[in-house]
């Protein structure tokens, strides 16, 4: 069976309330409460870390 991380579009899933979305220069997270955002990082798993840092910060 194939790690789902390996394929393209099944990632780790994006923390409660936060959004984590590709952009051009990588990755960035926007918290859906109050619109603030963080990025780029460069991987997506960096993005959802830093996004549940925030949420639990």
């Amino acid at each position: 069976m194939t790690d789902p991380h390996e394929r393209p579009g099944h990632g780790p899933a994006d923390p409660d309330g936060y959004l984590v979305e590709q952009t051009r220069g990588g990755y960035r997270w926007t918290c859906r409460a109050d619109g603030r955002t963080a990025g780029p990082f460069a991987s997506r798993e960096e993005a959802v870390a830093s996004a549940e840092a925030d949420r639990t910060g």
